[in-house]
């Protein structure tokens, strides 16, 4: 008879979870940012999905850190670059020493005043910046989620700015990384499609392209003028 009985039926798997927020808009501390830093490093669309419908702070917060990082790491590669000549004692270099390290006084200094001055700097360029991307999005028909949410995808996109860890490229990818999760984040917050949000993010970079030609060959042509005048 217990031949005939079936066998137990396998117990189910525990399917893991989607998160329903970031990580940092919770209390979690350096957890909770490493997490989200890793969230729109591996997954940013689902990251900007589930990207707080409201509250700029803790946003705001994080493009300061993200910015503290990046001015850290220039420091740190300048530093790094200028060692070598601070070890140096060939005798035609060491009365240039003095002033090398005079340099680099400066520079600290200079390097903790902005450190001081970064919140203002990223809340003036954050106000900026999300003022033009938002009127782009209005003028093509978008950003029905309003100004603040414009916001804090800028916030978070500033995640791009780990890429300045790495040596020699690192600003070059910053920006296209940041770039490309502008768009992702647009397109996710405002709940756009990718080739609206990506004509937003676009325009202000080909407008300024533009008006650069122009004004080039603008000056050119006068200065061209001028000296077939002479």
């Amino acid at each position: 008879m217990d031949e005939m009985m079936p066998p137990p039926p396998a117990p189910e798997q525990p399917q893991l979870e989607a998160p329903s927020s970031l990580p940092w808009e919770h209390p979690g501390g350096l957890n909770g940012l490493l997490r989200t830093i890793g969230m729109f490093v591996t997954r940013p669309d689902e990251a900007f999905s589930v990207m707080a419908p409201t509250g700029l702070g803790r946003a705001f917060v994080y493009a300061v850190l993200m910015a503290w990082v990046e001015l850290i790491v220039g420091v740190a590669y300048w530093a790094a670059f200028q060692s070598p000549f601070f070890l140096m004692s060939v005798p035609k270099v060491r009365d240039e020493l003095a002033e090398l390290a005079v340099g680099a006084g400066v520079m600290a200094l200079i390097a903790a005043g902005l450190f001081i001055l970064t919140p203002i700097f990223v809340a003036i360029g954050l106000l900026i910046h999300t003022a033009i991307l938002h009127l782009m999005l209005l003028i093509i028909g978008e950003g029905r989620r309003g100004f603040e949410t414009t916001a804090r995808v800028i916030c978070y996109s500033h995640t791009a700015d780990v890429a300045n860890l790495v040596p020699f490229c690192g600003g070059l990818l910053a920006f296209v990384w940041f770039i490309a999760l502008q768009v992702i984040g647009i397109s996710r917050a405002h709940d756009c499609s990718y080739g609206k949000a990506a004509l937003a993010v676009f325009l202000p970079i080909l407008l300024c392209c533009s008006c650069l030609v122009v004004g080039v060959a603008f000056w050119g042509t006068v200065l061209v003028g001028l000296l077939g005048e002479q």
